[in-house]
């Protein structure tokens, strides 16, 4: 399954800055591209700050990078005379980037490519209904680029999510967990879901939470039932929860409505009742981000 990738423009900017993160970043790419056009993948080193650049590894990117155009029929930009003495700027690292672009578009990608100063830190997958694997619990593995073993994730699914794939979500209860450097694995502890169920993924914790109340003569609907309420900024993605303000009563409303965000526009979120209208207030934490690069 392809995962959404990151890719960077480089425009010569003084500033700009490449690293050995976007050397393992682009040879990481460029091994995604090759299988997923089946294409034998080539064994890049992991480099350092101390050891970013060889010609050989530049030799071998660009390589591949012809292999799966040549494959895939897509006309690429390439450069093969790499040698001691050559010359190293920032149109190469453009090159790299636009090639796998262009594959990646061509495989059907996601997203848009960002400045070379930004981070995408939330992604997006699907969990397709004929991915999952075991006879209960059931799981499957999903490659998501910026995760690694030592860093926190956040895995939701999305206020796009449709009321049937709610209803999936709910009954499968789903859990994520991170199996190593560029891994996640997903498992359905309950029922395996048998539609596609879109997932994104949130590097660290959201950048702004506030506290709301929705009140219970503020649902709209006749099931399921909507509430609309206004943040302090525009929200791009957002997890809906319960706050420890909450009483029991209200954790149990809360619980049995199957509270989520299933909309967004501005700094306007809607709120989704899929099981039942609360008939009590409850106050809700919303953690959210403006935007899905940093």
């Amino acid at each position: 399954m392809l995962p959404e990738l990151m890719m960077r423009i480089w425009d010569g900017d003084p500033d700009e800055r490449f690293r050995a993160v976007d050397m393992n970043r682009l040879a990481y790419n460029t091994n995604i591209l090759a299988r997923e056009a089946g294409v034998e993948q080539e064994s890049f080193m992991e480099v350092t700050r101390a050891d970013q650049f060889y010609y050989s590894e530049a030799t071998k990117l660009e390589g591949l990078q012809k292999a799966i155009g040549d494959a895939m029929g897509v006309p690429l930009t390439i450069k093969t005379y790499w040698h001691a003495g050559r010359s190293l700027s920032y149109s190469d690292f453009e090159r790299w980037e636009s090639n796998n672009w262009a594959l990646y578009k061509t495989m059907g990608g996601v997203g848009e490519r960002i400045p070379s100063d930004k981070f995408l830190h939330t992604v997006n997958a699907t969990l397709f209904a004929g991915a999952w694997r075991g006879n209960g619990p059931y799981y499957m593995d999903l490659d998501v680029p910026m995760v690694y073993a030592d860093r926190d994730v956040i895995a939701y699914v999305p206020h796009t999510a449709t009321l049937e794939e709610r209803m999936a979500e709910r009954h499968a209860l789903l859990r994520a967990v991170t199996t190593g450097d560029r891994k996640v694995r997903v498992w359905a502890l309950s029922k395996r879901p048998h539609i596609n169920i879109p997932m994104r993924m949130t590097l660290g914790v959201f950048r702004m939470i506030e506290t709301k109340t929705l009140t219970a003569s503020g649902w709209a609907g006749s099931g399921p039932w909507t509430q609309t309420i206004t943040l302090s900024n525009a929200v791009a993605d957002a997890v809906i929860g319960a706050v420890e303000t909450m009483t029991d009563a209200q954790v149990r409303a809360f619980t049995s409505a199957g509270i989520s965000a299933s909309a967004v526009n501005g700094t306007s979120l809607t709120i989704r009742a899929i099981l039942e209208k609360p008939s009590i207030d409850l106050p809700i934490g919303v953690m959210y981000n403006s935007s899905s690069v940093i």
